[in-house]
């Protein structure tokens, strides 16, 4: 990763976007979904109380903050697996305005990388929206209850070498210990959210 283009996009990457609901408040029960996964064809459906603890990010194919961050979120996945925790990455971008973004595009990506979670397609947007995602990657962490424990960013850098504060794994080591989240909501950071638009 460039450090020339992280620093330009990070003077657009983290505008308001246009579209989107309200972000969900802490504590906040999180919506279900059913969405497509790009990695085999199939239907994923997530509901928020079957889970111990699930995690899901939105996230997509060529924003440059989704491709930094996206190692760190395989490496966290399979860590924390055998600890009952479950990852789903979501990607909300409208692939009609951005073919890169494109199922058959999301699958090659998910193949090549090894994702150890299933990537999902939401078409529409509406998923991001309910959740209020803003940017990719934005995480939401969710309790058996259904509830949201933690939301923001998967660390406070896209540079590995840079990072002070480890949101993410905290807060799963933290609910894992049954303990409280010290920073349960931090400012998610990266390319906003490209909206599906009304056709």
């Amino acid at each position: 990763m460039k450090i020339q283009t992280l620093a330009l996009l990070a003077l657009i990457a983290i505008a308001i976007p246009a579209f989107g609901g309200e972000e969900l408040a802490i504590g906040a029960d999180a919506p279900a979904f059913s969405l497509l996964n790009a990695a085999d064809g199939k239907y994923v459906s997530f509901d928020p109380k079957k889970n111990k603890l699930s995690v899901v990010v939105f996230t997509c194919n060529e924003c440059p903050y989704a491709k930094a961050f996206e190692p760190r979120i395989i490496e966290l996945a399979k860590h924390y697996a055998p600890m009952g925790v479950t990852f789903y990455a979501v990607n909300p971008n409208d692939d009609a305005a951005y073919p890169a973004e494109a199922m058959d595009k999301m699958r090659a990506r998910a193949t090549s990388k090894g994702f150890p979670f299933p990537y999902l397609k939401d078409t529409d947007s509406a998923v991001a929206s309910k959740y209020g995602a803003r940017v990719t990657p934005h995480v939401f962490i969710v309790d058996s209850a259904g509830r949201v424990r933690y939301r923001g960013y998967v660390d406070d850098s896209a540079k590995v070498e840079e990072r002070k504060h480890l949101g993410m794994s905290d807060a799963l080591d933290a609910i894992l210990a049954g303990g409280t989240v010290k920073r349960q909501s931090t400012k998610a950071f990266g390319c906003s959210i490209k909206w599906k638009r009304a056709s």
